[in-house]
């Protein structure tokens, strides 16, 4: 995993953590359906990570990040 990919992994528990995650997803106008779909999980999944019960690992946090457009932050 690249230092770059953590940086992304790090960026979606974010902005899941802050609810930009969600209304990221609303403002796409993506159902709980399509994401994880998209993302390759249940929709019971993407909701426990939007509302902070659960956080991604790896390649679906990478793949839920690409999905809403959320980059990695760089210092």
């Amino acid at each position: 995993m690249s230092p770059d990919d953590v940086r992304r992994i790090s960026a979606i528990r974010m902005a899941a953590a802050s609810g930009e995650a969600r209304a990221k997803r609303q403002e796409l106008r993506l159902t709980l359906k399509e994401m994880a779909a998209y993302v390759g999980v249940s929709t019971s999944t993407v909701h426990g990570w939007e509302c902070g019960h659960s956080a991604p690992r790896g390649a679906n946090a990478i793949r839920w990040a690409n999905a809403l457009g959320i980059k990695a932050k760089t210092h």
